[in-house]
């Protein structure tokens, strides 16, 4: 029922009890929303989908029940005639539409062969067998005439299950029917109905759900449900949490609550990020549940527990700091981004912006102390390419994370183009972005000015695509090696000018905001060997060479250092 459109349980027991009927007492009523909720779980949607299908899509099976879901799939509704008992206690029973022979195991159907009656079957899986799922409607003169008219001749089965069953609920309850102990007295199955059907041995999600009840998450539990988080979890999780407390489970109530609360936290955090990899907002998760709900797959108490619990899931949005020497710092190097990228610059000048830069954060970061740090929240900048394959300028990303203490990594964006991602404290992604920018526009100046030197003049025609591409690999490992250079000398300079070493300490804070994100991560190895041309190689990483890394910033617009 979880996966039944509840509203149309409600609606069709209205109807059933409409114009003047008035139901003789609770047990009929009991009766009515048992056999209502018998045709939601089995009501087919607009796409031919029912609740059975949504459950079996959710919950996905484990290794050995794969038979069982088909089962479950095979469900059908069925007019059956008892025509004994066999040897090992099953009840003989003709289908009255097919003319088939159903073997049927149910321990509270008596054996009273000539009676008739309508139920759903679910065949066992690799037997001849059958059990009963629904409530079991006897069938007397009257009632069977309801169901005639749905009877295809010639053997051919019920012309439309759902109606026909629909007809038969609707005529016994208005008018009547036969009655048999222990099938229509359905008082006791009742009370056991409001049990909760899930345990922690159904999925992880439930799993992590029960555990959660007593005691708080553990940091294996705590990876694993952000390592679960999308939006299918989160709504079974919020949806799983409001049919707990529909059962009275209050304690899982509180289990699943807490579950889905880690998800949408984690699904805030990865925004903030800059991962751009299949992520889902939150809004997109309320409009999947609003959809359900107009669908009536799930009531609309499950957008009443998602709201109240994204009212408490709060964290800070990118770009939201309180620090006001943290906001000047991060507004000065845009001011530099935007100047310099907007002038073009060369290698050397890349560089040299990139210690300028160092030398600011470094300043700011030796002015607090290691708590004030690890209150700075991480965040993300991702990085758009044009293009569908990394190229030489991809091998400087590692280089320029590392110098501004971030973490980076490359995506696939959904159009299949190339994307890096700078993860880290705010200031030092803005700082990463800021010379990987720089060294995009010396990656173009370099080159045109490559192309119009001798090495490239003696290339042959069909050699000079593959002598830019060397030039620009030689280019690559140069930038990459003087980074790594300065990173030496800005450590041991911080070291030995303060004491401090704020490597360290970025680095914990950084890791630790990772492991909330719960994304996986693939480390390829090594690429194959490049074949390049040895002149344009060499000439790229002269490029590389053909500066001096303490000038600072100092030209003026429209003004090149000479060479």
């Amino acid at each position: 029922m979880a996966f039944a459109p509840r509203a149309k349980v409600e609606e069709t027991v209205r109807g059933w009890f409409g114009k003047g009927f008035d139901p003789a007492g609770p047990s009929v009523l009991a009766r009515a929303l048992a056999l209502a909720a018998d045709l939601a779980i089995t009501l087919p949607s607009a796409s031919g989908s029912t609740a059975i299908d949504r459950m079996l899509r959710q919950r996905r099976p484990q290794p050995g029940e794969e038979d069982a879901y088909d089962s479950l799939r095979r469900i059908r509704f069925r007019l059956l005639r008892i025509t004994g008992e066999a040897s090992d206690g099953s009840l003989l029973l003709d289908d009255m539409a097919d003319g088939g022979t159903v073997r049927l195991y149910d321990d509270i159907i008596p054996v009273l062969p000539g009676l008739m009656l309508a139920m759903r079957l679910c065949p066992i899986p690799v037997t001849d067998g059958f059990i009963a799922v629904s409530a079991v409607t006897p069938l007397d003169d009257s009632t069977l005439a309801v169901a005639q008219p749905f009877i295809r001749s010639g053997g051919k089965g019920l012309s439309n299950p759902h109606r026909c069953a629909e007809a038969i609920y609707r005529h016994v309850l208005r008018h009547g029917g036969l009655e048999v102990p222990g099938i229509t007295d359905i008082s006791e199955r009742l009370d056991a109905a409001g049990d909760f059907p899930y345990g922690p041995e159904d999925s992880d999600l439930d799993a992590l759900a029960f555990s959660w009840v007593e005691g708080e998450p553990t940091a294996d539990e705590l990876a694993l449900a952000r390592r679960m988080t999308d939006a299918e979890s989160i709504i079974e999780a919020v949806s799983t949490g409001a049919f707990a407390r529909h059962c009275g489970r209050d304690d899982l109530a509180t289990g699943y609550r807490k579950l889905a609360s880690v998800m949408m936290e984690t699904v805030q955090r990865r925004a903030r990020s800059g991962w751009g990899g299949r992520v889902v907002s939150l809004d997109a998760v309320a409009a999947e549940i609003d959809r359900a709900a107009a669908a009536g797959e799930c009531p609309p108490v499950v957008r009443e527990w998602f709201d109240d619990l994204r009212r408490q899931v709060r964290v800070s949005s990118a770009g939201s700091h309180h620090d006001a020497d943290l906001n000047r710092l991060i507004q000065r190097i845009q001011a530099l981004r935007a100047k310099t990228v907007d002038q073009g610059c060369t290698e050397e000048e890349a560089l040299a912006a990139a210690e300028k830069v160092a030398e600011l954060l470094d300043r700011y970061g030796l002015s607090l102390s290691e708590l004030d740090l690890r209150r700075q929240a991480c965040e993300g900048v991702g990085i758009e390419t044009d293009r569908r394959r990394t190229g030489p300028i991809d091998e400087c990303v590692p280089a320029v994370a590392a110098y501004f203490d971030c973490r980076t990594w490359i995506e696939k964006t959904a159009t299949g183009f190339v994307r890096h991602v700078f993860f880290g404290l705010p200031a030092d992604v803005e700082a990463a972005h800021y010379l990987y920018d720089l060294i995009e526009i010396a990656f173009a100046t370099e080159t045109r000015h490559f192309k119009t030197g001798a090495v490239y003049a003696d290339l042959e025609s069909g050699e000079r695509r593959s002598g830019t591409n060397s030039f620009q690999i030689g280019l690559a490992h140069g930038i990459a090696c003087k980074l790594h250079s300065m990173r030496e000398e800005r450590e041991a300079a911080m070291v030995r000018s303060s004491g401090r070493d704020l490597v360290p300490i970025k680095a914990s804070v950084v890791d630790d905001e990772l492991d909330s994100l719960g994304i996986n991560f693939t480390v390829k190895g090594s690429r194959a060997r490049r074949t390049v041309l040895s002149d344009a190689y060499e000439a790229g990483s002269e490029a590389a060479q053909r500066f001096d890394i303490h000038p600072g910033l100092n030209h003026r617009r429209g003004r090149r250092p000479e060479r």
